[in-house]
């Protein structure tokens, strides 16, 4: 008994991290759900409809669509984060490159600089990774978008929509640019601020004593 509970320790100790996240995101997914679904229920007893259940809801476009909407735009931010780190710099920021006399690396993404495909793709497999989760992330947000949309015509007692016109209106792409200007802001204070400021045992900082003026290079 004593060897399971201390494994088990060592597992929660070991991935503390991850497993925080997760439980904030299941919280926070949970909480979405009951708050989005009491607001729909508002909106539908407002229009003199009958209410659904939550059962119901979580299975709506209004639901769906507010769920990738936001995670397409969060694994963007990630993913942009990984690659442009890969390839620009940032005086002073704990994730970046050295200068360009002091790295040893090129900054470019050649087929040439491994000797087989699969070296390439396992070089790169993290941005590849966080581009392919990214792609579909984003083609989900548009599909159940364009539900959400139709549900709200429905609504209105007006006409559906095709997804190639959602696609390419102004209502999708509305929604797309707000959730990105967010993120693109956020990671671009993060990358400022750690220049001068710091966080004491944060690998995502530099050092308490260190300058401002050392810059990162993890993986050089």
């Amino acid at each position: 008994m004593d060897t399971n509970w201390d494994s088990l320790k060592k597992v929660m100790s070991d991935n503390s991290m991850s497993i925080m996240l997760f439980c904030l995101f299941l919280i926070c997914l949970l909480s979405q759900g009951v708050t989005g679904w009491l607001a729909y229920n508002q909106s539908l007893t407002e229009g003199h409809l009958s209410e659904v259940t939550l059962g119901t809801y979580l299975g709506t476009g209004n639901f769906l669509d507010g769920i990738f909407s936001n995670w397409q735009a969060a694994i963007l931010q990630l993913a942009v984060l990984i690659s442009f780190g890969s390839v620009l710099r940032q005086k002073g920021a704990p994730h970046s490159r050295k200068n360009a006399s002091t790295g040893r690396r090129k900054s470019s993404w050649k087929l040439s600089l491994r000797p087989t495909l699969h070296g390439w793709l396992y070089a790169n497999s993290l941005s590849l990774a966080f581009l392919v989760i990214f792609f579909v992330t984003f083609l989900l947000h548009g599909l159940f978008g364009q539900w959400k949309y139709n549900e709200d015509q429905a609504l209105r007692h007006l006409p559906p929509i095709s997804f190639s016109s959602y696609s390419v209106s102004s209502s999708f792409w509305s929604s797309v640019f707000q959730c990105w200007e967010a993120e693109f802001f956020a990671i671009g204070l993060y990358i400022v601020l750690s220049v001068f400021l710091r966080q004491e045992n944060s690998p995502e900082s530099k050092p308490v004593g260190a300058s401002n003026e050392q810059t990162g290079g993890a993986n050089e």
